[in-house]
Parts: C-alpha cells; structure tokens; sequence
C-alpha cells in the first residue's frame, strides 16, 4: 500500500496535534510542498516535529514525540468513506413509524428552500410504515414546484 506524499495535500491545510506537549498546528500545503519537496507523510512528522522545537525525536523507542496528523471529525468521517447516523438510515430506508418523538424532520429543496415537515401528517397521509425515501419524490417544493426534495432528521433541542 502507497503512502500519501505531500502532493496529495496541495492547496489544503494540514494539521497536526501533540497532546503531551500541548501543540495543535496548522500548516499550508503547498507551503510544506515548497520546503520539503514531496516527502511521503509519514516521514514529514520527523521533520515538523523539529520545525515545532519539540526536544524529543520521532526516532528511537523510549520517549518519542507523539505528533501525529488531526483531522476533524468531519474530515474522518469524508475521509474513511463514512456517512452521518441520518443519512444511513434514510438510505437504509427508515420508516415514519421508526422515528422517534424526539427527532424532526425537515423537507430540503434543491433550490435551497427548507421547512420543517408535520410528522403526524405525513403518517396520516401516507401510512405510519411510508419510508421517507420514498416520500423524498411526494414533497412538493412551495417556491420552485418541484417534486425534488431531500429529507433531513435531527434531534429537538434539549
């Protein structure tokens, strides 16, 4: 397998953490790219962690540094191919009778309109087992009358 090199990371931010020493950088990529050529990313750690001025080395077994690359939660997520809780259970196509009360539904338009959605309406209109993929297509848009709409769940305030 291929490690990823700075080329890889041209016109992004890359960002590394070190819990011990109290450290959370951000560095241009093409910045890095321009001191240190295409230097594959595991090895760079060596390298910033001296930038940095850490008095520990990344060689050795006893006492390393600890730098390593922080991604947000969201990073990780679009990174390792992961989606959210709600879009995967839409896709694995949640029912109206599925939702819990504390979750609230919205109607979201390609056109960028978004309004809440009644979900007792729904269930009476369309039967409480009508899985809200489906119900994406029946969901007239008020502004641009279209029936291309996507559903979004979240969570009431507490």
């Amino acid at each position: 397998m291929k490690s990823s090199t700075l080329s890889d990371y041209r016109g992004q931010k890359i960002k590394v953490i070190c819990e011990d020493c109290d450290i959370l950088k951000t560095f241009e990529g093409d910045a890095l790219f321009n001191d240190h050529g295409d230097a594959d990313m595991p090895g760079l750690l060596g390298d910033l962690c001296k930038t940095l001025g850490c008095k520990r080395s990344k060689e050795g077994f006893y006492n390393r540094c600890s730098l390593v690359y922080y991604f947000t939660h969201e990073e990780w997520m679009a990174k390792s191919g992961m989606v959210s809780r709600e879009v995967y259970e839409i896709a694995l196509g949640k029912r109206l009778a599925d939702l819990q009360e504390w979750e609230v539904l919205h109607g979201r338009c390609r056109c960028g309109r978004r309004g809440p959605l009644n979900k007792s309406n729904l269930a009476r209109r369309y039967g409480p087992n009508a899985r809200l993929k489906e119900l994406e297509s029946k969901l007239l848009c008020k502004e641009c009358k279209k029936y291309d709409s996507v559903i979004d769940i979240s969570s009431l305030p507490r």
